[in-house]
């Protein structure tokens, strides 16, 4: 299950092969440290047909002895993403529901998995490359982070210790922001205990939420290129996670 092994990671680095795309994930956190991820994600009608046809000349390229990628970063076909699961079985993680729709010329697939632990989602390659972590700090209370990076997010990055490097990386990416436009994606954590600290965009209650909109920020792909860290502190009051 491609979109699930690797997620945010792929969405970016499929944006410069296959235009905008609107990504809204949710990371549910149980008392017992138990879960739920939410993710809902959408591209044009248009792309996807250009992929498709993409994949079918791939194919092709393959039966002739060409090196070509045929795999589609994302699944758009819910009975292929059913396959998928069953065929991987990643352990500790459970597929709940896949379901889609179309409107106003995009197809927005959703996703629902139970997980035994944050561990468990490390079995995938969803969070492979993001570092996500969950630790306990001296005062008791919990801290969960996730590191985008290049290496995350599949967009250029800039070399180690060169300042000059990363501002032409960054005016590079501004440069393709309106390759873009309509880019969104949307990462929230629902925590068990008050939240303390954070980092987030927007906080309501116990969810805390990050949001890039190329709409409203250009510099979101510099974000996203960079060395962010989505960092949440909530109360380890009564937990044991």
């Amino acid at each position: 299950m491609k979109f699930v092994e690797r997620g945010i990671a792929v969405v970016a680095a499929a944006l410069i092969l296959s235009g905008c795309i609107k990504v809204d994930q949710t990371i549910s956190i149980n008392p017992d440290g138990s879960g739920t991820l939410d993710m809902i994600y959408g591209m044009s009608e248009q792309t996807i047909a250009q992929m498709e046809a993409m994949e079918q000349m791939a194919a092709g390229m393959k039966e002739e002895g060409l090196e070509a990628e045929s795999d589609s970063p994302l699944d758009f076909d819910e009975a292929e993403v059913r396959k998928k699961f069953a065929e991987e079985k990643p352990e500790g993680v459970q597929l709940l529901d896949v379901s889609s729709e179309s409107r106003e010329g995009w197809k927005y697939m959703k996703v629902k998995l139970a997980f035994d632990d944050l561990d468990s989602l490390k079995n995938t390659e969803f969070f492979e490359d993001s570092e996500l972590t969950l630790t306990r700090n001296a005062e008791g209370n919990y801290v969960l982070a996730q590191k985008l990076g290049p290496d995350a997010t599949g967009l250029p990055g800039s070399p180690a210790g060169s300042e000059d490097a990363q501002g032409m990386d960054e005016k590079a990416m501004q440069a393709m922001a309106a390759m873009f436009a309509g880019l969104r994606i949307a990462m929230t954590v629902a925590v068990p205990g008050e939240i303390i600290e954070t980092n987030a965009t927007q906080v309501e209650g116990n969810r805390a939420s990050w949001v890039y909109d190329i709409d409203k920020d250009p510099q979101i792909l510099s974000k996203l290129g960079g060395q962010e860290e989505l960092r949440l502190v909530f109360s380890g009051k009564g937990l044991d996670l």
